[in-house]
């Protein structure tokens, strides 16, 4: 199985999507094709299986019930947006199937994305009481970082000129991204308290 699941992560990697096909899997892993249908049902099984392994907010979400949290600071949001922006700019495999989630409907992404949006909820569920009758709205702010990261990570990738007037493949560049991470989320808690005070609601945000 794990011969099997290295090899869609190996054509991920080298080829993208298009090259996940039953023969070639098989090749790669050294192993008779009949095992991907012993194992998994099927090709989709597969590679449902591997995407539901590798995906960062997946394993997040594992990492998360292990360690379950009661309340999502500043830091907490920081700290996972940053997690995901260097687990991607690690991730060959992963920038794919983002490209893959951009270019085309796949049954197997759409439940993935679904999964997230899951987890997604169950953070806001939990951050709600900073932002709730506030101007704030943390999910949009979300929403954005997201779909951020996911754009600088590839743009680093396929381009070598500048973002912005800031180069992202240098350490310098990457630290002023992380940088304005912090400051956003930041932004979010400190905005939200301020209502909240004027309207003599109390909040009070951990760091």
């Amino acid at each position: 199985m794990q011969k099997l699941l290295q090899a869609v992560g190996a054509i991920l990697k080298s080829e993208g999507h298009k090259g996940l096909k039953v023969s070639k899997i098989a090749d790669r892993a050294k192993v008779d094709k009949k095992l991907i249908y012993n194992y998994f049902g099927s090709l989709n099984g597969l590679i449902d299986c591997y995407l539901k392994e590798h995906d960062f907010w997946k394993r997040t979400d594992h990492v998360l019930k292990a360690n379950p949290i009661t309340d999502v600071t500043p830091g907490l949001m920081s700290g996972i947006f940053k997690n995901q922006f260097d687990f991607l700019e690690r991730s060959n495999e992963m920038q794919n199937i983002i490209l893959w989630e951009l270019s085309e409907y796949n049954r197997q992404l759409s439940e993935l994305v679904d999964e997230r949006e899951r987890f997604g909820e169950g953070i806001f569920q939990l951050s709600d009481k900073y932002f709730a009758g506030t101007p704030v709205n943390f999910r949009a702010v979300n929403a954005l970082l997201v779909a951020a990261v996911y754009y600088i990570v590839l743009h680093k990738r396929y381009n070598k000129n500048t973002f912005c007037s800031i180069d992202v493949t240098t350490h310098e560049g990457k630290d002023q991204i992380l940088n304005a991470i912090d400051q956003i989320i930041n932004w979010c808690y400190t905005e939200a308290a301020k209502s909240k005070k004027a309207t003599g609601k109390k909040i009070n945000p951990a760091s």
